[in-house]
């Protein structure tokens, strides 16, 4: 029973934080910091689904490599590998500086 509540927990924060916080509109380009986490990750499928340009963050290599070929997010960077933050976005293919519409943190 424990584990239905933590996952209603995160689905709540996800969906509410995405639709009802962000009011996203299509074509719009989602930037997810803590990604790789329970919330992080429904937010990246729901917002996938949705069709929107998904970008996340993560801790680790294996996180970054789940993000990009489990849950099909379009980028994801290793924060802790990263020695200049601001170069991440450049190297994007869309330059997300410029169309970066949402961004969330999320934190349970």
């Amino acid at each position: 029973m424990a584990t239905v509540a933590i996952s209603m927990y995160a689905g709540m924060t996800a969906y509410a934080g995405f639709n009802e916080v962000c009011s996203p509109k299509k074509g719009e380009y989602v930037f997810i910091s803590a990604a790789s986490g329970a919330a992080g990750q429904l937010v990246g499928q729901l917002a996938k689904l949705l069709g929107y340009y998904v970008v996340g963050s993560a801790g680790s290599k294996e996180k970054v490599d789940l993000l990009k070929s489990k849950l099909n997010f379009d980028e994801a960077f290793n924060y802790k590998e990263e020695h200049d933050l601001t170069a991440v976005p450049k190297r994007s293919i869309h330059n997300l500086p410029r169309n970066l519409n949402i961004a969330l943190e999320l934190k349970l």
